[in-house]
Formats: C-alpha cells, structure tokens, sequence
C-alpha cells in the first residue's frame, strides 16, 4: 500500500514538474517515489514510536535510545527488512520494550553498574567495528577496502566521542537515565551488526 502511495504521488509530480537532470520520465518518478516512500515510512515509524512512548511515560528514554541508535546506524550499517512494516514493527517493539526496562529498573542501577555498562558497550563495539563493520546491504555492498577502513574509522571516532560525553555525563551530571538510555541504544545497535543479530533478523524477515 505505502509502495502504491508512493507510486501515485510521485506521477503527480512528475507530470507537473519539469526536471531535466534525469534521462528520461521514468527514472524521475522513480526517484521521486523512492524519496516519498522514504519520508511517509520514517515519519510513520516516528510518529507512532512518539505516540507510544508518551502513552508510556518513557519519551525521554525512547528518543535517547533512539538517537544512539540511529547516528550510530548511519555510520555502521545494520540488518535491513525487506518491507517496511517488518522494520517498523521491530524498532517499535525494540525501543519501548527497552525504555520500560529502563522505566522500571532505573531505580536499581548504581553508578557501578554505569561504569559496568559502558565498559561492556566499548568492548563489543570495538570488537564488531574490527570484524563486522560496516555492515552492508546486498543491495549497496561495499567492498572496496578504502571504504571499509574509512567506515571502520568513522565508528572508532564515533564511539571514542561517545564515551568521552557518557563519561562526562556520569562524572558530572550524574544522569543515569540517559547514560543507560544511550548505552542500550547503542547495544541494540550493535545486536543488529552481529552476527546473531543478523541470525535473527533474517529469520524474522522470512
């Protein structure tokens, strides 16, 4: 249905709107619809995620989580679904499930527990940055060994800042819940890189 939507919004424009940097019509709606399809599905996701979390009470968490997920995703890849409801559902369940972990244990974690945390978070990720990123898509594989290395180098600077802020936040602020907010993202992020991660994705895609 969303692929329909798409579809038809992107002959609409096309039929209105002149734009010569594509060869021919055809590959200007496909381009079109590819980009509307984009943003209906991101903004569907966003807004029920949105809706969720404030029925919840876990905005806060939810949208740290999120964020760490996703910056780090850009840089390091990550399993894809092959609909977008697939992928919507499981973000969904993933961050809520995880903020109301957090909603409901926030009380139990000591700055020990912090500090534990983030330690196993440094180790994992540097073990799937030196094994398993980037994580590409057969669609757009990356195989030149310059663009892994500079997509390896970009995930060690991401996660050496990354450490330096929760550190700061820790020492300074002493705001658990968005250091363990930021570090479940973060772990939920590498879970989709590795190898069991990408196990179990592909046994829910199928």
């Amino acid at each position: 249905m969303l692929s329909s939507i798409s579809d038809n919004l992107a002959n609409r424009i096309a039929l209105n709107v002149e734009n010569h940097k594509y060869p021919t019509k055809e590959d200007q709606i496909e381009v079109y619809s590819y980009a509307i399809y984009s943003i209906i599905s991101e903004l569907s996701t966003a807004i029920l995620l949105i809706l969720l979390a404030l029925f919840f009470n876990t905005f806060v968490s939810v949208l740290i989580i999120a964020f760490t997920f996703t910056t780090f995703r850009s840089i390091a890849g990550g399993y894809h679904f092959k609909t977008h409801l697939r992928c919507m559902m499981v973000s969904v369940l993933m961050f809520i499930t995880t903020s109301l972990i957090i909603k409901y244990t926030l009380q139990y974690w000591s700055f020990e527990c912090l500090w534990l945390i983030l330690t196993i978070c440094v180790i994992i990720g540097v073990y799937n940055i030196y094994y398993y990123i980037p994580r590409d898509t057969p669609n757009k594989p990356i195989t030149e060994m310059s663009e892994i290395l500079r997509f390896k180098k970009l995930s060690c600077q991401y996660l050496a800042i990354w450490v330096v802020i929760m550190i700061m936040i820790i020492s300074m602020f002493e705001l658990k819940i968005i250091v363990l907010s930021s570090c479940f993202g973060l772990l939920l992020e590498l879970f989709s890189i590795s190898k069991l991660g990408q196990l179990i994705y592909s046994r829910i895609d199928s």
